[in-house]
């Protein structure tokens, strides 16, 4: 899935239906480091599919505040690394994951972003990778991001961001900058649950 520059009129209503909504993610402007025991709840979880060098981690060259998550793995095919972070969501309603990003090197790895969906027990509902989506981030600040309506059996959410080289090309090198993350809900519009999943990628400049 590419990422899309909104149109004006959904740009307007995401930004006026977020100005009031409270943002679910803990540590969301990544001024705190993640954690690195596989605890997803209340902070973000780093986590890695092993390579020589892979990096999760704050970093001091942040969009706000002090510092943003950098993600990035070096020289390694066929491997993975990023953060993910799991919150209690109501099904039914339409769920927003958006963040800025930029690039710091783009030689051969992918990076991606996604919701995945969770019952009360903590199992994935349906695909796990249905809301994937590339990221194409820029070296500029970015915004971008997904929404879709959470199933109604939904009790949580996991959102990630992540980088991998399965299919990307030598020296399958990589690392960007993550910042200012928010998860909101909001109900969902008129027949957005007729149509299923909706999505959209977001990318606005800082100004």
């Amino acid at each position: 899935m590419r990422n899309a520059i909104f149109v004006a009129a959904v740009v307007a209503a995401a930004g006026s239906a977020q100005a009031g909504l409270a943002n679910q993610l803990a540590n969301a402007g990544f001024e705190m480091a993640p954690n690195y025991d596989g605890n997803d709840v209340g902070n973000w979880a780093a986590f890695f599919g092993g390579a020589d060098f892979q990096q999760v981690e704050i970093v001091d060259q942040p969009f706000a505040g002090d510092f943003s998550l950098q993600i990035g793995t070096f020289n390694t095919p066929n491997t993975f690394a990023g953060a993910t972070q799991r919150v209690a969501v109501q099904g039914g309603l339409e769920s927003t994951f958006s963040f800025y990003a930029r690039s710091v090197v783009a030689n051969g790895a992918l990076y991606e972003y996604r919701i995945e969906w969770r019952d009360a027990a903590g199992d994935f509902i349906g695909d796990q990778f249905a809301l994937n989506t590339a990221l194409n981030a820029t070296t500029d600040w970015e915004q971008y991001g997904v929404t879709a309506v959470a199933p109604a059996n939904a009790e949580f959410a996991s959102v990630v961001i992540a980088v991998q080289t399965f299919g990307g090309s030598a020296p399958h090198e990589g690392f960007s900058q993550f910042d200012n993350a928010s998860f909101t809900q909001v109900p969902a519009p008129a027949g957005a649950a007729l149509l299923g999943l909706a999505g959209f990628a977001a990318r606005r400049r800082r100004g």
